[in-house]
C-alpha cells in the first residue's frame, strides 16, 4: 500500500545528529536501521542515503565528494555538497545538503522528478525551526511527494535525500520499522542515518495528549467492496491522521499498521487500555448513499464536539456531508466503539465506496491522505491545539524567474546534459550565475 509519512521533530525536545560508516572502509559498510539504532542509542533513525552514488569500490560508501561523514556529531563536519548554499542545519555543526531542493520557503520547485515511481525520502527544516522528515512507500514521484508536504506545513526549506529503496525508519519504542524496500527483518542495510533522541525522557511532558485511532476492519474482513475495498482505504486514511497528529506533538496509537484481523472488541480493549483523551474509528460506507457522515454518543458533549469539528474539515475538502449523527440501541448507544470506550468517541464514515461518483472522491493516494488529514484537523480543534495552514499555492507555483529558466534550457539543450547533471550545477552555491554566464556564451 503506498503512503507518505511526515515526522516532525522540535530541537528544544530532540537531540539530532548525523552516523555514518567510515570513510574507505574495506567492504560495504552498512548496517540494519535496528543496528543503527541500537549503537547509537537513538530513539529513532532514519536513512538518508549520503553515500556517493557515483563513486567506485569502497568509495561509494561513507563519503560524499570526498567528505567523511565519521560521526558527524562529534566531528563538526559540514557535508555539504561543494559549497552550495542550500544548507539544513539541525544543529551546531551537523549540516547537510541535498542535490535537489523540493522546497523554499513554501514554494515547490522545478526541477523535481514527475514521472518515476518508487520510495522517496526527504528532509528539511519548518519556519519555526523544527525539523521534518518526510518519506514515501515506492508509489511517489518526487513532486508529489514534496506537494504533499508543502500542502500541509511551512516549510522553509526541503531536500531530496533518498530515491530509492534504501529509504526508511526504525523506531525502538515498539520496534515499527517504514521500510517500503526492506532486506531481512531489520530493515535495508545502509551506510548513513539520521537519529533522533528525547531529551529529559524521565520528565514527562506537561499536558501531552493521546488519541486512539481504530482502524475499521481488516485481514480476512475487507469490510465494504465495490470501486474500493474499505480495509484499505481505512488505513491509508488513519495512517495520515496519526502521522499529521504525532508531527504536533501528540501521542496516538492505532489499532492496526497493517492488514490483519483486527475486532471491533480488539479494539475497544486496546483502546480502554491505552486511555487517551479522544478515539476516533475510521471506516468507509456502502449501500448505495453519497458522502461522509460522523458518529457520536447521544449523549453529546465532547463526542458530539469532535463529531462536528471533524465534518467541518472534510465539508472544507469538498466532500459532501450527511451529517452528524447518533444512533440509538437497546442498551444505549447502537455502536460498541462509541457505547464502550471510556474516552469520547467518535466514527467516521468517509466516502461510500460502491457509489461509483462518490468513490471518486478517495480513490487516490493523495484523497485518501486528505481524509485522515481532516480527520486530524478535527481532533486537534478538539483538543485545542494549533497547526500549521499553510498558505494555498496554484499547481504551477514554481520558481519562475525567466532569465534563470531560459539559461536552464540552453545550457542543456546546447550542450547534451541530462536533468540531473543540471541539479548538480544548480546546486553549487554561485550555481545560477554559472548557468546564466554559460548560457550567454553559447551561441
Amino acid at each position: 500500500m503506498n503512503s507518505i509519512r511526515c515526522d516532525i521533530y522540535d530541537p528544544k525536545e530532540y537531540d539530532i545528529w548525523f552516523a555514518a560508516a567510515p570513510y574507505g572502509a574495506a567492504s560495504k559498510p552498512a548496517k540494519t536501521l535496528k543496528t543503527w539504532a541500537a549503537e547509537e542509542q537513538a530513539d529513532v533513525v532514519y536513512n538518508l542515503c549520503l553515500f556517493n552514488m557515483t563513486g567506485s569500490g569502497s568509495d561509494q560508501y561513507g563519503v560524499i565528494r570526498g567528505r567523511t561523514l565519521q560521526y558527524l556529531k562529534a566531528k563538526n563536519v559540514d557535508c555539504g555538497y561543494g559549497g552550495t548554499a542550500e544548507h539544513l542545519t539541525v544543529s551546531p555543526g551537523n549540516v547537510v545538503a541535498g542535490v535537489k531542493v523540493a522546497v523554499r520557503d513554501g514554494v515547490v520547485l522545478s526541477g523535481l522528478d514527475k514521472g518515476t515511481f518508487r520510495s522517496r525520502n526527504m528532509i528539511g527544516v519548518l519556519a519555526g525551526g523544527r525539523i521534518i522528515v518526510v518519506q514515501s512507500s515506492d508509489g511517489c514521484t518526487e513532486e508529489q511527494v514534496a506537494r504533499y508536504a508543502a500542502g500541509r506545513y511551512t516549510i522553509k526549506l526541503l531536500l531530496v535525500q533518498d530515491a530509492g529503496g534504501s529509504t526508511g525508519m526504525y523506531r525502538t519504542s515498539d520496534g515499527y520499522l517504514f521500510a517500503p524496500e526492506k532486506e531481512g527483518t531489520d530493515g535495508r542495510p545502509v551506510c548513513s542515518v539520521v537519529c533522533m533522541r528525547k531529551k529529559n525522557k524521565e520528565e514527562k511532558p506537561m499536558g501531552k495528549k493521546k488519541v486512539f485511532i481504530g482502524v475499521g476492519h481488516g485481514g480476512s474482513d475487507p469490510g465494504a467492496v465495490g470501486y474500493l475495498v474499505e480495509k484499505d482505504v481505512n488505513l491509508t486514511m488513519a495512517t495520515a491522521c496519526r502521522d499529521f497528529l504525532t508531527a504536533y506533538g501528540v501521542d496516538v496509537r492505532m489499532s492496526r499498521t497493517k492488514d490483519e484481523n483486527d475486532t471491533v472488541s480488539q479494539e475497544v480493549t486496546e483502546c480502554n487500555a491505552y486511555a487517551p483523551d479522544l478515539a476516533i474509528d475510521v471506516h468507509n460506507n456502502s449501500g448505495g448513499g453519497d458522502g461522509f457522515e460522523v458518529f457520536h454518543t447521544i449523549h453529546g458533549g465532547t463526542g458530539k464536539t469532535l463529531a462536528q469539528n471533524i465534518e467541518k474539515h472534510v465539508k472544507a475538502m469538498g466532500q459532501n456531508s450527511r451529517g452528524v449523527k447518533t444512533r440509538q440501541g437497546t442498551s444505549g448507544d447502537y455502536y460498541a466503539f462509541i457505547r464502550e470506550t471510556v474516552a469520547p468517541a467518535v466514527i467516521c464514515e468517509g466516502v461510500f465506496v460502491d457509489t461509483k461518483a462518490d468513490a471518486a472522491q478517495a480513490d487516490t493516494l493523495a484523497e485518501q491522505q486528505a481524509f485522515g488529514v481532516a480527520y486530524a484537523k478535527g481532533v486537534l480543534d478538539t483538543l485545542g491545539l494549533a497547526y500549521d495552514e499553510p498558505e494555498e499555492k496554484p499547481d504551477d507555483a514554481f520558481e519562475t524567474d525567466e532569465e534563470v529558466q531560459a539559461a536552464i534550457t540552453k545550457v542543456q539543450r546546447t550542450a547534451g546534459l541530462a536533468a540531473e547533471t543540471m541539479q548538480y550545477l544548480l546546486a553549487y552555491e554561485y550555481g545560477t550565475e554559472l548557468v546564466i554566464k554559460l548560457a550567454n556564451a553559447m551561441k
